[in-house]
């Protein structure tokens, strides 16, 4: 296949390109007629000899073939090569070497072929191209032809036939000549097309050309020429002379008329050719017009006369100036400053309005004077210096370079407005602005005028508004009307009279905002004031939108504005309120009457003076009271009218009337017969409603008041004096009630604690119960006259909630067993244990509540339950008592808390009593801020309840139940319910693994099995009375059983056993507590018996029948008693004599005390002294040295508080302190407190029990005691 470059076959069978000869090659490339130099060298035949000559010109011949730029091959009649020069090698890009002399043609067609020179072609195509080229060869010389090779170079190739078959091939790279000629006829066509454009343009410019050479003959003359002179071109064509073509023009030439002068005229215009001057001259034309001609000198002698037709310019330029003439007019006549400066900012015009109104710019305002020389000359003459830019003003006296910048800036805006205030004090507008061009025109509108009427405007719209809106603001409803009678007005006080918004009122008639009946009423008066022009006043009603009807007072009069409109001006005030106050005024006048009726007939002076303090009223009273009539007293002064008791009178008044604050007085006023009598006066100021100021003041006549009065507080004071002495006696009966009780209770319990028989100790226990019984009701009694009179006063301190209702319930116990009666107290679990009141009164409340129930229960059980809840003060507790006992009847409830008020009040009663305990109870929760009250059912028992709000006192660590017992598995066994789940709440929350039994056998069969499973009871918690087995038979079982005789057990009793009790100790009981047990004292009973049962070997373990053991009530007992020591006591250093003195010492001047003193210190061991009055118990301190001392407070000659305060100044000597404990029958409010402030360290009561003084001795001389009674 033939690619691209591989010349096709002409018609004769030969290779072209495009069949071109030899002459056409010569054309092109210059190479035609070239006498190849071969033809003298190699046109020989090849035998013929070369000398020496020859080898030289061989030489010189083959240099001279390399040296050619034309590729040479020289072939032999076998076409194999005989020479291939320099230049065809670098052609086809043959390395020199790679042919040599010799080798056929078709090699190098090959290495061609190889090189690319005839790009892609397939071997049968090739070939057949080969055999086509050789043959050629072959055949002859070949013409001069163009081959184009396959990388775009273009090659003259061309065959010549030389003697002997030899060929010649050459080879010449004509492809930049191509080049050349491309670029050379690609200019000739430009250069073509540009004259033809030229032509073109010439031909259509409206100047007329021509072109004439240095010999005067017109080379060029366009269609405009031919136009301006009216020749036609057929008879002027280019080539012709310059003469001949003025000939042709002469016709319309002025000059062509006479010969003489054309010829002159036609010389002259030639010379001026020639001379080339370049410059221009008008030709007038014979038809009117004017041309312009100009010359300019061309190259080569050439000149281009053109010719312009201004004859319309002319016209143009003469309307311009008259034009200009006519705006320059304008502007001068204009009223407004005019300035204009051409684009280079030079000055150009200014007008004679502008001139006067600057006239210090003059200078500045000159041609060639620039826009920037006029404002330096303004500043200097301070113009300019308002420009209406506050900005660029600030500048002015401070920067003038800035500000000359700042106003050339603006200047160069194309646009600008502003406001301009000269130095003359007139203000112009100032419009600036930039046309298309750059020129500036300024215009300055002298607006000092508009200006005036601007402010004049402004002023009046100002008042216009004012006026408006004193119409809005005014409270009288105000409209206006037009002549239609449509609303053209209204202000705000008619919107509000009415209720319509203004929008919804402008433009419309009463008829169409009104109620028709309301409308016609306004709408006939409208129309009789503006046709009659009378003014009119009316009363009438309006409707409000609210349905509200409001009373006016409406006024309507008609007005004729300047224009001649007619006008309706009204207004309306609102006299509802009036015409209230009108009927308020009547309906006042007539109560008047009433009240003047009433005041004459009141039995108190009242009267009321004006702001001099002369009288303006006085009523009935008054004349009656004072003995004057109204005519003696309006208008005098108190000291006309009484004297000089009147100046007392005004003195009073004149400050009332200075402060304005109301003041009670009592007077006194001198009578007649020197008699004086008591007056009480209550005096006030008052203004009145037109703004006086009056005095209003009543008087009453207190003389008998005040005799009353007299008498009352005298008695009070024997009512004071008979309380004291009451309470004086109270204390003194308690005194002396207390001192021989004392003596009774003492020696009663030391006769029963001597040997007697049954009869005697029935007879001493009668004694003690009856004397306890009396002490109660004296207790009571005291209590309540305290609380009565206001002498009872809590002491609140911190306390232990659950402790306090446990000791009560200990109390109690006792009683409750004797008649069988279970006593059950719970505590809420989880409630605070600490709290702050007065835990004494509290113990006193609960005490009465659970000895009724005892006293009123008479089998079944008796219940304490306290709870508690959160409250913002504290602690919201609730304790009540709950029994089975008898109940109340229900008529019976509302008087249960009243003082003597019992229950039981038959002739038979059964429950001995006051009736105060209640009562009491009740005063003192009341004084704690709480509740009670009771639920009850004749029959079915009853709830006594109290609530009391207390503060949680700070706590100590809570205490933990140990690690090691936490878990531990207890058994309860008791027959009454209420008591298991007391107890199993208990252990519950003490974390203990706990199982209620209730009764004996069945808690049998829970040990058994427990222990069966290998998870044995770790203690018993055990009834001692129970039906069918009792807690005493279940115990002796689990003694005798093997695997369970080892079990801890703790009884719960409700008798205090003694621990001598050979039942106790034959079942080897490991603990008892007396029930109700506190649940600190069974806790820590729990957790020493479960500890102790698990680390205490087997030997210490108390063996069956052994001694029991109370380890944890007496660790509670110590621990109790930690509590209640007091602070240390320095003990006093006793001479050596004095080691083994006296322990106690006792001050007591009642006999029969003196003996219960004496029997109950005598078994203690204790060595004691007894003496009879104070004075005697110093000397003894001084002489004796005890230990403690008991001290009396009620005795003869020195009584307790001054013996102690005269054994403490003692001590401040010695530097010691021996504690003193007062011993007092006083049970009045204060005794313990005048005990501590008089020295003493502790209180004790009478009467006198042995376990009270016990305690006290066990207190303050500690543990001894218990050494002392075993050594007795």
């Amino acid at each position: 296949m033939l690619v691209g470059h591989i010349p096709p076959t002409n018609r004769e069978g030969g290779f072209g390109w495009g069949g071109n000869s030899m002459a056409d090659v010569d054309k092109t490339s210059g190479t035609g007629g070239m006498r190849n130099p071969l033809d003298a060298t190699v046109g020989h035949d090849d035998d013929t000899p070369v000398g020496e000559g020859g080898e030289q010109h061989l030489a010189d011949l083959e240099r001279t073939m390399d040296a050619m730029r034309m590729g040479v091959v020289l072939l032999d009649a076998r076409l194999d090569t005989l020479i291939i020069n320099k230049a065809y090698r670098e052609l086809s890009k043959i390395p020199e070497g790679a042919v040599t002399v010799g080798a056929p043609f078709s090699r190098l067609m090959d290495l061609n072929r190889r090189n690319g020179i005839y790009g892609e072609i397939d071997e049968q195509e090739w070939q057949r191209y080969l055999a086509s080229r050789i043959a050629e060869i072959r055949a002859g010389s070949v013409a001069p032809r163009e081959f184009v090779h396959a990388d775009g170079r273009t090659m003259i190739f061309s065959v010549t036939a030389l003697s002997g078959g030899k060929r010649l091939l050459t080879y010449y790279d004509v492809t930049e000549v191509k080049r050349r000629d491309a670029e050379i006829e690609r200019a000739n066509a430009r250069t073509a097309e540009t004259f033809s454009n030229l032509s073109l343009m010439v031909d259509s410019m409206p100047i007329g050309v021509i072109v004439v050479d240095a010999e005067l003959r017109v080379e060029v003359i366009n269609r405009a020429f031919y136009d301006f002179w009216k020749v036609d071109p057929l008879r002027a064509p280019a080539g012709i002379s310059f003469r001949d073509l003025m000939e042709a023009t002469r016709a319309a030439d002025p000059f062509g008329g006479e010969e003489r002068n054309w010829q002159s005229h036609v010389a002259e215009r030639e010379a001026e050719i020639r001379a080339g001057a370049a410059g221009s001259r008008h030709l007038p034309r014979s038809d009117g017009r004017t041309l312009i001609a100009s010359l300019a000198p061309l190259p080569g002698g050439k000149r281009l006369i053109s010719y312009v037709d201004i004859t319309d310019m002319k016209q143009r330029e003469t309307e311009a100036e008259d034009a200009r003439r006519n705006l320059a007019t304008v502007l001068e006549s204009l009223p407004a400053g005019v300035i204009i400066y051409d684009r280079d900012d030079r000055f150009v015009f200014a007008n004679r309005k502008l001139q006067d109104t600057l006239p210090a710019l003059k200078p500045a305002w000159q041609p060639g004077c620039t826009f920037r020389e006029a404002l330096i000359l303004g500043h200097s003459v301070g113009y300019f210096r308002s420009s209406g830019d506050t900005q660029i003003d600030s500048l002015y006296g401070v920067d003038t370079e800035r500000w000359l910048d700042a106003m050339l800036k603006r200047y160069r805006l194309p646009n600008s407005a502003y406001e301009r205030l000269n130095a003359d004090g007139r203000w112009y507008q100032v419009y600036d602005m930039r046309t298309d061009d750059g020129t500036f025109i300024g215009v300055r509108v002298d607006i000092t005028d508009i200006k005036v009427r601007e402010k004049a405007l402004r002023d009046s719209m100002r008042q216009i508004d004012l006026y408006r809106h004193v119409m809005d603001e005014l409270p009288v409803a105000a409209f206006i009307k037009a002549d239609d009678l449509s609303m053209e007005f209204v202000n705000k006080a008619w919107c509000a009279l009415t209720g319509f918004a203004k929008d919804e009122v402008l433009g419309k008639t009463d008829r169409e905002l009104f109620a028709s009946e309301e409308a016609d009423g306004f709408s006939n008066d409208d129309i009789e004031v503006v046709t009659t022009g009378l003014g009119r006043e009316v009363e009438e009603a309006v409707t409000h939108r609210d349905g509200t009807v409001r009373q006016l007072m409406t006024r309507k009069s008609r007005l004729v504005a300047i224009d001649g409109s007619v006008h309706l001006v009204g207004s309306s005030t609102d006299i509802t309120d009036v015409k209230a106050r009108e009927q308020a005024l009547r309906q006042s006048m007539s109560e008047n009457e009433v009240f003047r009726s009433l005041i004459d007939n009141v039995p108190v002076s009242i009267y009321a003076k004006r702001s001099d303090l002369r009288q303006f009223y006085v009523n009935k009273g008054w004349c009656d009271l004072t003995g004057f009539s109204r005519e003696e007293a309006i208008g005098k002064t108190d000291v006309e009218i009484f004297g000089a008791d009147g100046e007392a009178f005004v003195a009073g008044d004149l400050a009332v009337l200075r402060t304005g604050e109301t003041q009670e007085i009592e007077e006194t006023v001198t009578l007649p017969d020197g008699s004086v009598r008591h007056q009480f006066a209550r005096k006030g100021a008052m203004i009145a409603s037109d703004g006086s100021l009056y005095l209003i003041g009543s008087t009453t006549d207190i003389t008998e008041l005040k005799q009353r009065e007299a008498e009352l507080n005298e008695a009070r004071q024997r009512a004071v004096l008979a309380d004291r002495a009451k309470s004086e006696f109270l204390a003194n009966m308690s005194h002396e009630i207390r001192t021989p009780m004392n003596g009774v209770l003492g020696m009663a319990e030391l006769l029963a604690k001597s040997d007697l028989d049954p009869k005697q100790k029935t007879f001493t226990d009668i004694i003690v119960k009856s004397g306890n019984a009396l002490l109660t009701i004296i207790n009571d009694i005291l209590d309540f006259s305290k609380i009565d009179a206001g002498q009872l006063v809590l002491d609140p301190a911190p306390f232990n909630l659950a402790e306090a209702i446990e000791d009560v319930a200990t109390l109690v116990s006792t009683r409750a067993k004797e008649k069988d009666l279970e006593l059950i107290v719970r505590v809420q679990p989880g409630l605070d244990g600490q709290f702050v009141g007065d835990v004494g009164r509290i113990r006193q409340i609960v005490t009465n509540l659970l000895g009724n129930a005892v006293k009123f229960t008479d089998e079944g059980h008796v219940l304490v339950d306290v709870t508690g809840e959160r409250a913002p003060a504290g602690t919201k507790l609730t304790i009540s008592v709950t029994d089975t006992g008898i109940g109340i009847p229900e008529d019976k409830l509302k008087l249960v808390f009243e003082k003597f008020s019992q229950v039981d009040t038959s002739s038979t009663r059964r429950h001995e009593g006051t009736g105060l305990g209640l009562a009491i109870t009740s005063r003192l929760v009341s004084m704690m801020g709480g509740e009670i009250g009771v639920d009850s059912a004749e029959g079915k028992g009853s709830t006594f309840w109290f609530t009391v709000t207390l503060p949680r006192a700070e706590q100590g660590g809570q205490r933990i139940t140990p690690v090691d017992v936490t878990g531990a598995r207890v058994l309860i066994v008791d027959d009454n319910a209420v008591n298991r789940s007391i107890l199993s709440e208990q252990m519950a929350s003490w974390t203990f693994d706990s199982c209620a039994a209730e009764s004996g056998a069945e808690g049998l069969k829970v040990l058994i099995a427990a222990a069966a499973y290998g998870v044995p009871v770790d203690c018993v918690v055990l009834d001692y009375q129970m039906p069918g087995m009792t807690g005493a038979e279940m115990a002796r079982i689990v003694r005798n059983t093997a695997g369970l005789a080892h079990t801890p057990i703790i009884m719960l009793s409700s008798v205090d056993q003694s621990l001598a009790n050979t039942a106790y100790r034959d079942l080897g009981i490991d603990a008892q507590l007396i029930k109700p047990a506190r649940s600190s004292v069974l806790l820590e009973t729990l957790v020493a018996t479960i500890q102790r049962h698990r680390h205490t070997s087997a030997a210490a373990q108390p063996a069956v029948g052994g001694g029991l053991s109370q380890a944890a009530p007496a660790q509670t007992a110590t621990s109790d008693r930690a509590m209640l020591q007091p602070p240390p006591v320095r003990a006093r250093q006793r001479p050596a004599e004095a080691e083994r003195g006296l322990d106690i010492l006792v001050a007591e001047d009642n006999e029969v005390n003196q003996m219960v003193f004496t029997q109950i210190l005598g078994e203690t061991g204790y060595r004691f002294e007894i003496v009879g009055n104070g004075r005697k118990a110093l000397d003894a301190f001084g002489k004796l040295n005890p230990r403690m001392i008991l001290m009396d407070v009620s005795m003869p000659e020195m009584n307790g508080l001054e013996a102690t305060g005269a054994i403490r100044k003692l001590e401040q000597d010695m530097g010691t302190h021996v504690p003193i404990v007062g011993v007092t029958a006083h049970a009045l409010k204060g005794d313990r407190e005048r005990c501590l402030e008089a020295g003493m360290d502790d209180y004790l009561p009478k009467p006198i029990s042995p376990r009270a003084l016990l305690e006290k001795l066990e207190r303050w001389l500690g543990s001894d005691i218990e050494t002392r009674r075993s050594a007795g």
